[in-house]
């Protein structure tokens, strides 16, 4: 199989712009995988019966001339190709008359949070063209897959669009399935240590949950265009099942990315409540505090008013029974919000 994964930098004289690179790959049903020489033959591997062609591009690296030059080998719908350079599209499918446009997303986990990098498909009828802004982790993925398992799932652009699919769905799968082990691992926190920081943590989990939101659950109307379709030209009928398959995996993520958020916000209430009850304690002990101290206040106030006032005012003994008072009052409060739990 190493054969399989030729690599090609198109020469000068296919594409005279020194930062232009084109990676081509041709398989014939005969020979199997052998490199294209320049853009020269790409017109004809395109219309050769038996031959499919699989071309890819970092949009970073190519010029407006570069672009246009492919999009004019390829025959490729100008609103399309605006799409596939201005790389903040949302996933989608658009059927054109020459070929099927479909957008979708790596995601990459930079800094705690989900980076989208674009990877637009354009789908003819022997020929697959990526144009991608450096998705070169899915890519090399769907190489490494389709090497070992293309004479399994068939010749054909539709087998291919699949294999890509596939890689980007089952890398959903696993940031999904993170996702939901933090999830549960902060739920766990909070239950038993409820006055931890997970503040920053749960935000960050909510945040990769939306962008994964954002960019997976789309997919589902590119895989449900193949699926429900009775005829679609070049998905040929044993392509549908593999199609079906991606699209349950992705329902399951779907679920997955639900029940996360919702759990998520369930540890946000739950931190909510905790926060919500230690400031009722502390409300608590502060009344208590106060009562005890206001009592004894109350009463040296009113024995320090400037009227006659029993017992003995004047003598040492109403200043002793004042204290006592005081000091009685003070006890008796503080032994009462000791046993209501205030203190």
């Amino acid at each position: 199989m190493a054969g399989c994964r030729p690599r090609l930098r198109v020469g000068p004289r296919a594409l005279p712009y020194p930062d232009a690179v084109l990676l081509a790959y041709c398989h014939s049903t005969s020979g199997g995988w052998s490199t294209v020489e320049n853009l020269d033959h790409l017109s004809d591997l395109r219309v050769e019966e038996g031959i499919l062609l699989w071309a890819e591009a970092d949009v970073r690296d190519l010029s407006e001339e570069d672009v246009a030059l492919i999009a004019d080998e390829f025959s490729l719908h100008r609103l399309a190709v605006e799409d596939a350079t201005e790389t903040k599209q949302r996933p989608k499918l658009d059927p054109y008359e020459a070929q099927l446009f479909v957008v979708f997303h790596e995601l990459n986990e930079i800094g705690r949070q989900l980076e989208p990098v674009q990877i637009s498909c354009f789908v003819g009828e022997r020929y697959v063209l990526t144009l991608h802004e450096g998705a070169q982790r899915m890519l090399d993925e769907a190489k490494r897959r389709w090497a070992v398992c293309q004479e399994e799932l068939g010749q054909g652009p539709a087998f291919l669009l699949y294999t890509l699919l596939d890689v980007i769905v089952d890398d959903y799968e696993r940031i999904a399935d993170e996702l939901e082990e933090e999830i549960e691992n902060l739920e766990a926190i909070a239950l038993d240590a409820p006055r931890t920081p997970i503040q920053q943590d749960l935000y960050s989990v909510k945040q990769r949950v939306a962008r994964l939101r954002r960019y997976a659950v789309p997919v589902s109307r590119i895989l449900e265009w193949v699926r429900d379709s009775a005829d679609r030209t070049g998905f040929p009928e044993e392509s549908r099942p593999l199609f079906r398959d991606v699209y349950d995996h992705l329902m399951r993520i779907t679920d997955q990315v639900r029940s996360i958020d919702d759990l998520s916000g369930a540890v946000i209430d739950l931190q909510r409540a905790e926060q919500a009850h230690q400031l009722s304690e502390v409300n608590k002990k502060l009344t208590a505090w106060a009562a005890i101290i206001a009592t004894p206040t109350f009463i040296a106030s009113v024995y320090g008013m400037n009227f006659a006032l029993e017992p003995d005012t004047g003598t040492a003994f109403g200043f002793w029974f004042a204290l006592v008072l005081m000091a009685a009052a003070a006890i008796v409060l503080y032994v009462y919000f000791r046993r209501r739990r205030w203190l």
